[in-house]
């Protein structure tokens, strides 16, 4: 369960500069392209949403290409 939490401020964190309308879309979006690869790539930052997002820019190289995707500043600003 606290997993599944996590992932959900992951989410938030990634659509903060996001306009209101539509954010449930771009947030659904975020999990499903970014959750595998934070419990991968950031487990330890788990639960903490900030250490999470700081955790994926970091290796957004190893990102999956969906993941990284959404770190683009263009996904950003829907």
């Amino acid at each position: 369960m606290q997993m599944k939490s996590a992932f959900f401020l992951i989410a938030a964190s990634l659509s903060l500069p996001s306009a209101a309308l539509g954010q449930s879309d771009l947030r659904a979006q975020q999990e499903q392209a970014c959750q595998d690869d934070a419990y991968r790539l950031c487990p330890d930052e788990i639960p903490d949403e900030a250490r999470v997002a700081n955790c994926l820019a970091r290796q957004k190289a190893r990102l999956s290409p969906a993941c990284r995707a959404m770190f683009a500043p263009s996904s950003r600003h829907r």
